[in-house]
């Protein structure tokens, strides 16, 4: 009898355990937008953009596994930012390079290393894009161009919501460093195809 009992506990005893395992819950992180800022209103009648930048999805490069991706933050940039008022010319915002690579650190070894909490990883971002403007019948050319580059270590033994979280801030932060660079070199270098405010 007592056999047939654990018999009939196991299955419920497994099931219990089952639900103990339940997966995290799924975190929602916002869109990186930038149209609560001043729009660059130029001069042409058509902006494209054109991504150069190809993430090799394979490490050292982890960009694609982040929840806020560089390229899709360089994107909404100049989307939210760059304005087209011109009747003839245009510009071309070329997404240079929006790379995030990971690289394991060394840990430390023998009795201190039981007691301290070590960096396992680095991480390095570099944003970079060039802004080319042309108007019409090639009557004049110029370009700006825009690099941000950021890295931090991770602690080991992080949860992956902290993780996700202290990318997520990393790219966009390495992202208004590229939004303030972007536009203090188009005031110095393309004030003449900006409409005057």
């Amino acid at each position: 009898m007592k056999i047939r009992r654990l018999l009939f506990a196991l299955p419920a005893l497994c099931l219990l355990l089952a639900a103990c395992e339940s997966p995290l819950p799924e975190v929602s992180y916002p869109e990186l937008r930038f149209n609560h800022l001043p729009l660059i209103e130029l001069n042409v009648a058509r902006i494209d953009i054109v991504e150069k930048y190809h993430s090799p999805l394979q490490r050292p490069h982890v960009e694609h596994e982040i929840t806020l991706a560089p390229a899709k933050a360089m994107r909404n940039w100049a989307n939210d930012r760059l304005r087209a008022v011109g009747s003839s010319g245009r510009a071309t915002f070329i997404i240079v390079e929006a790379s995030v690579k990971a690289a394991p650190l060394a840990k430390k070894k023998g009795l201190k290393a039981a007691f301290t909490l070590d960096q396992a990883a680095r991480y390095d971002a570099r944003l970079e894009a060039r802004l080319e403007v042309e108007t019409a019948a090639g009557l004049g050319k110029g370009f700006a161009t825009a690099t941000a580059a950021r890295h931090r270590t991770m602690p080991e033994a992080v949860s992956i919501n902290a993780r996700d979280d202290a990318l997520y801030n990393f790219v966009e932060g390495a992202a208004m460093d590229f939004n303030r660079v972007m536009t203090t070199n188009i005031d110095r270098h393309l004030t003449p195809f900006i409409r005057p405010k």
